[in-house]
């Protein structure tokens, strides 16, 4: 079992416990149960509960047919085949200037977003490393989707954090390398593409679609890449070239896998074999 709770903020569970302890007071107060002051006594106790009661009763299980996350004593089950991955979105907070990473599940049928429920929030160094010994929960934590072979979003920050505790490592990225008869050539890959002011109108119809059922996701992506490739192959700018490398690294990270050399290469084979696909 992980548990998670060093990576629930008390001032957020504390700030629960205040909104119960005032409504409690206010309604004891009210109805002449208690007088002002021992009101107000309830109400520190409730908020003190909170603080530093709640936070043991926020942990994570997993077992042989998914993960349980209980939050608050309340839990909820999630099976390993809607289980995609770790995302992990690195942050800064402006006010007092601290760098934070936030984790959450990443579900196959998520309600909105592409992730799922928040796990925590740990502090990191401005390098967006590991801050000091990372905690023994975080490490498990990585090391359950290491071992039902499930990515993370930040394999580097995850190993370091498996290697100073001494856990197995994620394994490696597969390496796509172009086939025997060479990566297709723009010309065959886009022969049969529609035009580009109808591809990118169908991309934004699509990209509404794509926030509901996450098993568009792809498709949408290698599109949209393919896209940025042929308006960089029609203007030839600077500007341009960026957004394609940007659009094909986006589809390779979503693949789990490396590209040595162009990664383009790779989107036109994808975009191919989608357009086979769909003939």
């Amino acid at each position: 079992m992980v548990r998670l709770w060093f990576m629930q903020q008390r001032g957020e569970l504390a700030g629960v416990g205040s909104v119960l302890g005032l409504v409690v007071a206010v309604a004891l107060a009210g109805t002449g149960t208690v007088g002002g002051g021992a009101a107000f006594l309830v109400m520190a106790a409730i908020v003190a509960v909170a603080a530093f009661g709640a936070p043991h009763a926020y942990w994570l299980r997993a077992d042989g047919e998914g993960l349980t996350l209980v939050r608050l004593l309340v839990p909820r089950r999630y099976a390993w085949a809607d289980v995609r991955g770790l995302a992990m979105e690195l942050g800064r907070d402006e006010e007092n200037d601290t760098h934070h990473l936030t984790l959450r599940l990443r579900l196959a049928e998520p309600p909105g977003r592409f992730w799922g429920p928040r796990l925590g929030r740990i502090h990191v160094t401005e390098e967006d490393a590991p801050e000091g010994v990372p905690p023994r929960a975080l490490a498990e934590l990585f090391a359950v989707f290491v071992e039902h072979e499930l990515p993370v979003d930040l394999p580097e920050f995850a190993n370091e954090v498996l290697r100073v505790r001494g856990l197995p490592q994620l394994p490696p990225l597969p390496l796509w390398t172009p086939p025997a008869d060479g990566a297709p050539a723009p010309e065959l890959a886009y022969a049969d593409a529609p035009d580009i002011e109808e591809e990118r109108r169908d991309l934004v119809a699509l990209g509404r679609t794509v926030k509901r059922r996450v098993r568009l996701s792809r498709e949408y992506l290698v599109r949209r890449a393919a896209l940025a490739d042929r308006v960089f192959l029609r203007d030839g700018d600077g500007l341009a070239l960026g957004i394609a490398l940007a659009e094909a690294e986006r589809l390779v990270e979503h693949d789990r896998i490396r590209v040595e050399g162009d990664q383009r290469h790779y989107v036109r084979r994808q975009y191919l074999s989608l357009r086979a696909l769909s003939a």
